[in-house]
């Protein structure tokens, strides 16, 4: 259930902190002193989505938090698999802010406003005004049936989402595929020339790179050739008559005559002597070198040839061996499907009727659920409206079958008899608006019984009705809440007499603001606050003692 509300900062609220009790709480006040506030402020931080205009004037954030106790395993378990900590409590934030983002937290993690829908729906139920108008839409009232025909169908509902896209994606296909046909010699050309082309171009790894390294050697031979040429030169000839070799022989006669005297320096001889060798190795494998290799006119002019091409194919088909690879698979793919054109068409339509007709299977069962739940709310939501005494009405589910779409083949619509002797009708044409405010409190007390939704809120449930209507509506709501926690807003004394907890909720002017502010009333404050519901602002004795008669011990 909700154990605490609170709300800093929003509209004109700038701290309420609102501790809920088990049983019937209701709210009363005068209007516009914050009664639906409160119900927007929930309903804000269960999900709806969150507009700036509400912070406070004056403030750059606005922050509620709801705290929930007693949810069952299921929840417990949808947590767990958010990696959300379940511990005894549920606590449930949303900071809004001026700039930047709202964020919602749960248990202190950070969740998208989708995963708090549905750890919310666990928790609490909000009927607000307009929800009794969602009633009249027909799609509404097929999602009611459906929520009501249990798991079996919303499973039955995803998997038939699931086949009709795959239906719809494969219609899209055959549409594209068949305005080929015109253009599909014209294409089928096309793509034959680019297979011949890439094929005949017999392209490799060693095409990415390896040929370019291979020309650049190549186009550069000549140059290569004269420097090793200059580089011998200087090691076996020298530069004026005096080479490399001897300048290195002179240095370690000099070291060797120094060494004879100073054993310190032997290892730097022998370190020369090693260099010695290894020009005189260098010059002669400059030597091999230059005589092995020349300026081949011919294979340069190939490779010339060859970057030309690759570099055409890359242009056109991909900036890699790779990617040309790739392209090339996937036309040939193309080109096989175009020269089995018609066999392709035929398949798709073939896999089209297959899944039209499995979607059809499904489909029918969808209906057969929908068929049996039909029946048993027609009969409990007929007893609940009698009861909340819309007397002798009489309530109809029907279903007619429509073309297979993502939510089936029916169509439905409530129809509504409400008094003795008229025809069935839409329900959108007969009731009047304390009717539908009746018809959808029968149906939240139906499903919540069903799906053992702890916590369920009545925002103005009582509009368009008074006298023994009112004391009928009560005492439903009344009934709802000894086994559930139930909130309600009301302005009508016999709901309000019925209260388990009683908050009233005022605005002040405080500094030139306005604030609104709850209190939980005690048994003489109740008195006074049903009394005023009762004569207006002038309290009479006579208003007094009907309240104390209302409420009671």
């Amino acid at each position: 259930m909700l154990l605490e509300l609170n709300i800093e900062n929003f509209a004109i609220i700038e701290n309420m902190k609102i501790e809920f009790e088990t049983g019937l709480n209701v709210l009363t006040g005068e209007t516009g002193s914050g009664k639906s506030i409160i119900i927007d402020s929930l309903g804000l931080v269960l999900g709806q989505r969150a507009n700036k205009d509400i912070i406070k004037k004056g403030k750059d954030r606005a922050f509620i938090e709801a705290v929930f106790s007693s949810y069952d395993d299921e929840t417990k378990k949808l947590l767990s698999e958010y990696g959300i900590d379940s511990g005894d409590l549920i606590v449930i934030s949303k900071e809004i802010r001026y700039k930047g983002p709202s964020i919602t937290r749960v248990n202190n993690r950070t969740v998208t406003s989708q995963i708090l829908s549905k750890i919310s729906t666990h928790l609490i139920d909000i009927f607000a005004q307009h929800e009794s108008i969602s009633l009249m839409d027909n799609k509404n009232q097929l999602r009611l049936i459906d929520d009501f025909s249990g798991k079996e169908q919303r499973d039955l509902l995803l998997k038939i989402r699931q086949i009709v896209q795959e239906i719809n994606d494969l219609r899209s296909e055959y549409q594209e595929k068949s305005s080929l046909e015109k253009n599909k010699d014209r294409e089928m050309d096309l793509l034959e020339y680019q297979i011949k082309e890439i094929e005949d171009a017999a392209l490799t790894d060693y095409d990415d790179q390896e040929l370019y390294d291979d020309f650049n050697v190549l186009n550069n031979m000549t140059d290569t050739l004269i420097k090793l040429s200059e580089a011998k030169a200087l090691i076996n000839d020298g530069y004026e008559n005096v080479s490399a070799e001897d300048i290195l022989d002179k240095i370690i006669v000099n070291i060797v005559d120094v060494t004879k005297f100073n054993k310190d320096l032997k290892a730097t001889e022998e370190e020369l002597e090693d260099i010695r060798y290894r020009l005189s190795d260098i010059a002669k494998e400059l030597d091999r070198y230059i005589n092995s290799r020349e300026v081949d006119e011919e294979k340069l002019q190939y490779l010339r040839e060859r970057i030309d091409l690759v570099n055409n194919l890359k242009l056109k088909y991909g900036n890699n061996v790779k990617k040309i690879n790739s392209f090339y698979e996937e036309i040939n793919e193309r080109l096989v499907f175009l020269q089995n054109f018609e066999d392709n068409l035929q398949k798709l339509l073939s896999k089209i009727k297959n899944l039209e007709g499995e979607a059809l299977k499904v489909a029918k069962k969808i209906s057969d659920n929908r068929k049996k739940t039909a029946k048993v709310l027609e009969k409990k939501v007929e007893e609940e409206i009698n009861k909340l005494n819309i007397k002798d009405a009489k309530f109809k589910i029907d279903l007619k079958e429509k073309d297979l779409s993502s939510d089936g083949i029916d169509k439905i619509e409530f129809l509504i008899a409400p008094n003795l002797g008229q025809d069935l009708m839409p329900l959108a044409k007969v009731a009047s608006g304390g009717e539908m405010s009746r018809i959808m409190l029968g149906f939240k007390s139906i499903i919540a019984e069903k799906d053992n939704i702890p916590t369920l809120v009545f925002d103005e449930i009582d509009t368009g009705i008074s006298g023994k209507t009112a004391q009928i509506v009560g005492n439903k709501i009344k009934e709802v809440a000894k086994k559930r926690q139930v909130i309600v807003i009301s302005h009508l004394p016999q709901i309000v007499a019925l209260a388990d907890t009683h908050f009233a909720i005022k605005k002040d002017v405080v500094n030139n603001s306005t604030i609104s502010t709850i209190d939980k009333l005690d048994y003489e404050e109740r008195v006074q606050e049903v009394a005023r519901l009762i004569g207006g602002m002038n309290i009479s004795e006579v208003a007094i003692e009907t309240a104390k008669e209302m409420i009671g011990d």
